[in-house]
């Protein structure tokens, strides 16, 4: 720790921490994803790395400001060694890095429990475990704000250049008992949040599963979105939507026991790019949980885990699928749920993530068993995970059949320090494979039964 405090003090005014990441992963099966661009096989190595430095003044107690930089670097399969633009002045440059400003905020202390956030920062809504929303916004927020024994937290945050498109969050957590042992762990604590928030979008690209996708660079692509009679792309507005709901914790230095309720309610604007005054408005009511019980020991943790997240029956004509009321539960922004190493675990706002496929929890049930085991007289902890999961409601398959099966993942996570600060982890993930099952939420199941897929992730991270 000294070491730590030594480097921070490069500046009376300014203190510095920082991070570095590096992940790779490799898929190995039969029935691979398409290759990336540029590639020539999907069971090349995937490479990329990041590095954020964060500075925050301290010269003033009532105020600091805070900028976190990071480098915007491509993939390392993107590299081209003969690409003139990226070289400088007598030197060989493979790739272009770019630092871009991943945080930039204004914290007003008005006094030690009161904090007024100003700016872009790090959001995470709802159940904070990415079944609402996890990433980055640029708003006004009081994340951190106790009146007595209830703890409440607000924020409002700009999502688009359209006026109305705002979303607000406003949280109420009230700690029963709480109860801490001299090193600050739980001995008895029991605490409960209710969380609401009301969230407008204009333009949002609709996926082939009734998912929020990713706009593409051109308006009439339709890879991956869902398309009406005449073949044209859908989009649609996301008017008078709200997501509210309750978190519960129980813990003591034993047991712990977890469980939220999650429901997404409002109304889709459906349109196509062509004409967006010709609307064609349906309802959206859905509803996810999750609940874990663990048990701890000296040496590790024992659970189980269940998610439920609510979905529409995927229709033969594609065009009846959005002419509905919906009754499935979606994310703002798919793909930060972690429930597995694998099939979910996308990326979040935890530096060690990222290396799944990111699906969406829509109409998706988890069922999972949980181990975490501290190697005794060392610093390896090994971490185990087997979950069934399948749809809720039956989607297509390639071959055009209804099925519901996604499979089986086996998870295996290794982590250990190489020295110090730089931790290691590991993964060796196995999938069976269900009919159900895609590698993402635009694609329809391979239609595949009992194949066995091989993940292998390693994540390299180092923290000041």
């Amino acid at each position: 720790m000294r070491e730590r405090e030594e480097r921070l003090m490069f500046s009376p005014g300014v203190q510095l921490s920082g991070d570095f990441r590096f992940r790779t992963s490799l898929l190995s099966a039969s029935n691979l994803p398409e290759s990336r661009p540029g590639t020539n096989s999907p069971e090349e190595f995937a490479l990329d790395q990041e590095l954020r430095l964060k500075m925050k003044s301290v010269v003033h107690p009532m105020a600091s400001l805070v900028l976190e930089l990071s480098t915007a670097q491509e993939p390392y399969y993107r590299s081209d060694l003969r690409d003139g633009s990226t070289r400088q002045v007598g030197e060989a440059d493979s790739q272009n890095i770019g630092v871009v400003a991943r945080q930039s905020y204004l914290d007003l202390n008005f006094n030690p429990r009161n904090t007024l956030r100003v700016g872009k920062q790090e959001v995470n809504l709802g159940d904070r475990r990415g079944k609402v929303f996890n990433g980055l916004l640029t708003g006004f927020a009081q994340p951190e704000c106790r009146t007595g024994t209830w703890c409440y937290e607000f924020g409002a945050y700009k999502l688009s250049t359209v006026d109305g498109d705002w979303l607000y969050a406003l949280s109420l957590d009230y700690p029963f008992v709480y109860e801490l042992d001299a090193s600050e762990n739980p001995v008895n604590v029991i605490r409960a949040e209710i969380f609401r928030i009301k969230y407008s979008e204009h333009d949002i690209p609709l996926g082939s599963r009734l998912h929020p996708a990713i706009r593409p660079a051109d308006n009439t692509s339709t890879t991956g979105l869902l398309t009406n009679a005449a073949g044209q792309p859908l989009y649609y507005n996301a008017h008078e939507q709200e997501y509210f709901g309750l978190r519960f914790l129980w813990e003591t230095s034993k047991l712990r026991v977890y469980a939220d309720v999650v429901s997404n309610q409002g109304n889709r604007r459906y349109f196509v790019a062509s004409d967006r005054h010709a609307q064609e408005l349906y309802k959206l009511s859905g509803v996810a949980t999750e609940g874990e019980l663990v048990y701890k020991t000296q040496t590790g943790e024992f659970g189980l885990l269940w998610m439920n997240a609510r979905g529409d029956e995927q229709l033969d004509n594609a065009t009846a699928n959005y002419q509905r009321g919906l009754e499935g539960y979606y994310e703002i922004v798919p793909g930060t749920y972690q429930g597995t190493q694998f099939y979910f675990n996308g990326g979040s706002l935890n530096l060690n993530s990222g290396t799944g496929l990111g699906r969406s929890i829509n109409n998706t049930q988890l069922l999972g068993l949980r181990l975490l085991y501290n190697v005794p007289e060392s610093d390896l902890t090994y971490r185990f995970g087997l979950y069934q999961l399948k749809h809720l409601q039956s989607v297509i398959d390639q071959d055009g059949r209804h099925v519901k099966d996604i499979g089986l993942e086996w998870d295996n996570t290794f982590s250990f320090p190489l020295v110090r600060h730089l931790q290691a982890d590991l993964d060796i993930n196995l999938f069976q494979v269900g009919p159900a099952f895609s590698y993402s939420d635009a694609a329809p199941g391979l239609g595949t039964n009992g194949e066995l897929l091989t993940h292998v992730a390693g994540r390299l991270t180092y923290s000041f």
